[in-house]
This record gives C-alpha cells, structure tokens and sequence, in this order.
C-alpha cells in the first residue's frame, strides 16, 4: 500500500518538470539535433513505450502491460487502470565540411493516464506529450571590413534554441464489436520556441556598452488537434493459436496562431531595461500549422511468443506553415516513415525458466526520408533499435528499456550529418489506484 502511495506521489511531482521540460530557458548543455533549429522543430517520434524497442509507434500493437499512446481505439480494451512516463537521453555527434561538435539532450518525454469506464469496451486515457521538439546550439563566424580601415571586424553569433510544440490531450476508445474497436481524440496544441542570439565583435565600437548584443526571440500560441483511430484483428487465419492486428490513425492538421516576441537589454539613464523590439509590427503575429499525419500498420502473432510488426507513416510536411520564416517553410517536404519489428515474449510460456525467460525482447529497424530538403538534399534518418521489457510477477505494471543508434544528414552540400544514439526508459504502472474490482 506504501509503495503504491509513493509511486503515485512521484509520478503527480513528476508532470510539472514533463510540462516544463521543453520551456525552460535554454542552455547549452541541453541540446539536441541541429535540424531541430529549422521552422518550429523536428517532429517527435512517439511511440507506445512497449514498441520503442522496435522504433515503431505500436499503431497495430496494444499491449495489457502498458498504455498505448499511439492509437486511440486502443483505450478500449483496457481492463486496467494505467499510468506511464518516459523519459531518455539521445547523444548527437554532429560533423561538417569544417568541424565537429556533441551534443546531449535528457527530456522528458511523455505521461499518460488510462482508465476503463466500461472494462475491455470503453476507455478513456489524459496524456501530455511533444509533438515537435527545437533544442539546438549554433555558432556563426564572419568578419567584415570598414572602409578606410586597415582590419576586418570579426564577429560570432551564437543562437541557443528551446521548446517545441506540445499536446495535451483527453480521448475515448470503444469496442464496437470483438474484432473492431474505433477512438477519437481532442487536444489543446501549445506552442512555445524560445531563441536567445547572442553576438560579438571583436571591436567594441560596435557594442551596446561593450557588451555582446543579446536577442531574446519567442514565439507562443495555441491550437486545437483532432485524432481519430481504427484497429481490427482476427484469429486463426494460418494456425489455430495465430492473430493479425491491423490499425490506423489520423491526425488532423493543426493551425496556431502564433505571437512572436524579440526582447533586448538597452542602456536607459544608465541603467540596463529590457525592451520589446517589435510591438505593434504585423510581424509579431504569424501562422504555424501542424501537417496532417496518416499512420498505419499491421502485426503478426505467430503464437502468444512471437510477434511481428511493419508500420507504414505520412505526414503531408508540404502543407505546413512558418509564416515566421518563409525561406525555413520552403525547405519543408512530405515525409514518410518505414519501419519493420520483432517482439519475442518468453514470460508469458508458463512453462518456461530460466532468468532469461522474464522478459519481453524487442529489435527493429526505420527507415526516414525527412521532413527537410535542403540544396536539394532530404535529411534522411536510419536507425537501429533493441528493447528490453521487464514485467512485475504480481501485477500487470512494467519496465521497458529501449536503446537506438542511427545516422541523419549528409554532409554533402555543405549539411551536416549526425551519428545519434540513445536510451528511454518507461515506467508502466497498473491499478496502482484503485483495487481489483471482483464483479463488474
């Protein structure tokens, strides 16, 4: 009982720093893919905590050890009250024609609350979750020369993003029938991107003060989301123990309408303000729209042990809108997303032993050819992933642990490339609320 106290404490002190994760200020120990400095950042890839392992959302995927996150007609087959929060660390190193750098980014990734009102028929699930990240770190060094001077002028900008796009969300899923279930899902989009420009010269002629010139530019607004869901499966088509799930989701399109704030520091009687370098400019209010999502797939169970999945993901990034910068808006294109993987499930084979058979082993492989096409190159992404499920011998709760390793960009065209790695790791909890109901 103490224990279920303390886990459900944590987890209520836990979601103001998941809110907080992408607004804080930035800093550049916190940063993350150089691309994610481009419109209002690099879309996230959320995935059900049990498919991280595999790299896929887990559209086709439901599992009775963790909320799903990725389809709203999964909620229906809830039996359990669950509640789910992940985090990871993702380590980029980022190289160019020119130089290298690292860099390191630990964030919070998502909570999730789901609950049946009508066990395995009507489900209702309350997450929070990113839907674009932009953390990034960037310098720039140019020089110029003054006429009737002998020495060029050298100057740094260094430009240190945070924030993203995130969504809160409320939905229901109901069980039509025992091999159809459908969701839908409303969602409150909040936007906010903070960018802090610091820059240098190396004569301070060219210096408020004598000190470096610092911009504070950022962007808020909200918006409205709509997501709908479809799963199906069917039992017994090669094998009598054998399953096929199929499943689809939607995302509708999401318009913000945005506000942009630029701040400064300015000397006033001697004194340093902070001042608003753009009130009332049309160019303070702008557009930024969500591109439509279609997501689907399909998993095979060989037998309760073995399972299979491919997903298949559009995002119509053509579409979308960064009013803020349109020359960042050009560079936007349709993306998809592949992936393909295998789950293997020895915990549940009663008859198994061994320490090895408690657990559930997850391996896939994606495939990404970008969001972005810049000098006529897409920002592609592959990437490699292995999980590691724990389960709870007393209860439906979990552990999932999942690493990745892959390769984005190109340094081609004066690009860069990034070698990513990382880990997440998930803590899944079942009717650590309210008891076992005896009859419903």
């Amino acid at each position: 009982m103490y224990r279920r106290v303390f886990l459900l404490l944590s987890l209520i002190f836990l979601i103001p720093a998941l809110v907080m994760s992408q607004v804080i200020e930035p800093n550049k120990s916190r940063s993350g893919s150089i691309y994610s400095g481009i419109g209002f950042g690099n879309p996230a890839n959320l995935n059900s905590s049990h498919t991280n392992g595999m790299g896929l959302s887990g559209v086709a995927t439901p599992s009775s050890f963790a909320p799903s996150l990725s389809n709203p007609a999964h909620w229906a087959l809830s039996e359990l009250t669950q509640a789910q929060l992940t985090m990871g660390m993702t380590n980029y190193d980022a190289t160019d024609a020119f130089s290298s750098a690292t860099n390191s980014q630990f964030a919070f990734d998502n909570f999730q609350f789901v609950f049946p009102i009508l066990r395995n028929q009507l489900g209702a699930s309350i997450s929070f979750s990113p839907v674009t990240r932009s953390d990034f770190a960037r310098i720039e060094q140019e020089s110029f020369q003054i006429i009737g001077s002998a020495d060029p002028v050298d100057y740094a900008s260094s430009s240190i993003g945070s924030g993203g796009v995130n969504r809160f969300e409320f939905g229901l899923g109901y069980r039509v029938n025992s091999n159809l279930t459908l969701g839908y899902a409303v969602s409150a989009h909040v936007m906010s991107i903070t960018e802090e420009i610091t820059t240098s010269f190396s004569d301070n002629q060219f210096q408020r003060g004598g000190q470096p010139s610092v911009i504070t530019d950022e962007i808020t607004g909200a918006g409205l989301g709509n997501r709908f869901g479809v799963f199906t499966r069917f039992s017994g088509l090669f094998g009598s123990r054998d399953r096929v799930e199929l499943a689809a989701t939607a995302n509708l399109p999401v318009s913000i309408n945005g506000d942009r704030s630029l701040r400064t520091f300015r000397i006033v009687n001697t004194q340093p303000r902070r001042v608003s370098l753009n009130d009332g400019l049309p160019s303070r209010e702008g557009t930024v729209k969500l591109p439509l999502e279609i997501n689907t797939g399909l998993t095979y169970y060989l037998n309760p042990y073995h399972n299979f999945s491919a997903e298949f993901q559009y995002q119509n990034w053509e579409d979308a809108e960064f009013s803020y910068n349109l020359t960042e808006q050009g560079y936007y294109k349709d993306r998809t997303k592949v992936g393909v993987g295998y789950q293997y499930h020895p915990f549940l084979n009663q008859q198994a032993s061994g320490f090895f058979s408690n657990f559930r082993y997850s391996l896939g492989a994606t495939y990404d050819n970008g969001f972005l096409s810049i000098s006529d190159q897409d920002i592609e992404t592959v990437m490699f992933h292995a999980g590691l499920t724990i389960p709870s011998q007393r209860s439906r709760s979990s552990i999932d642990l999942s690493f990745n390793y892959g390769v984005r960009g190109t340094e081609s065209e004066s690009l860069v490339k990034e070698n990513i790695w990382g880990f997440k790791l998930s803590l899944n909890l079942a009717e650590f609320m309210f008891l076992r109901q005896r009859f419903q």
